[in-house]
């Protein structure tokens, strides 16, 4: 039999290439029969899915939802603070205790009315007689008593005693004088005559604002009162107390 060179190499060459794709497909055919006895994924626990994720902060709440803030109970003002005026504190507010009372000083009284908390009842002087009947009592007198210096100034200029016009330095009574010691006539005696009369109008006005008082609501931690003082060099108003 005659064999031939070509022959015998392909056989050999084939032979080599066989034993080396063995190996490699020993190696494909291991991995995949690990891949397939590796256990599944663990699957999730029941309702886990379902549980709510918290919202993110900022988020607004819904549409019609109360807000979210709201005043933490026990919450007091700063010392010191005071609401602007008209503003009345919510319903069942109470300032904390020992901080100051929080409204005005004094405030008007009805007879009847409802004395709320931290204040009380006082009889007070008619503020408003008292000074306008200082004030116009005041003014009255001055002029008088100046008209008085500058007229009997002109009297003992001209050679008198300047005396028929020193009642006008008597409070009161001393206009209603002056028209008779000084003969006054026509426009004079009504000048004097409306200068007594605003004279006593003035002191009516002023006795009539301490003797008939009104009744006010006083914050308790107010303390003031006014009282005539009476001398013999001194006539007017004393204050006493503390705001």
């Amino acid at each position: 039999m005659d064999i031939h060179p070509g022959q015998g190499a392909s056989a050999h060459l084939s032979r080599s290439l066989f034993a080396s794709a063995a190996p490699l497909a020993a190696l494909l055919l291991s991995a995949s029969s690990a891949f397939a006895q590796a256990p599944p994924p663990a699957a999730a626990p029941p309702g886990a899915a379902a549980q709510a994720q918290p919202a993110p902060y900022g988020t607004p709440a819904p549409y019609g939802a109360p807000a979210p803030y709201a005043q933490q109970p026990g919450y007091y003002p700063p010392p010191g603070y005071a609401p602007p005026p008209g503003y009345a504190p919510p319903p069942g507010y109470a300032p904390p205790p020992g901080s100051p009372p929080v409204g005005p000083r004094i405030m008007n009284y009805e007879e009847g009315q409802t004395v709320p908390e931290g204040y009380r009842v006082e009889p007070r002087a008619r503020r408003g007689l008292v000074i306008a009947g200082a004030v116009t009592f005041g003014v009255t007198y001055l002029l008088s008593a100046m008209v008085g210096l500058v007229a009997e100034a002109g009297d003992r200029a001209g050679g008198g005693s300047g005396a028929a016009y020193m009642p006008l330095y008597i409070p009161l009574a001393g206009p209603f004088v002056t028209i008779g010691t000084a003969e006054a006539k026509g426009g004079g005696v009504f000048v004097l005559m409306v200068d007594g009369l605003a004279q006593v109008g003035g002191v009516a006005m002023f006795i009539g604002g301490l003797a008939a008082p009104e009744k006010k609501l006083v914050r308790n931690d107010v303390s003031l009162s006014v009282k005539p003082i009476v001398k013999a060099d001194t006539v007017g108003l004393g204050l006493s107390g503390s705001l």
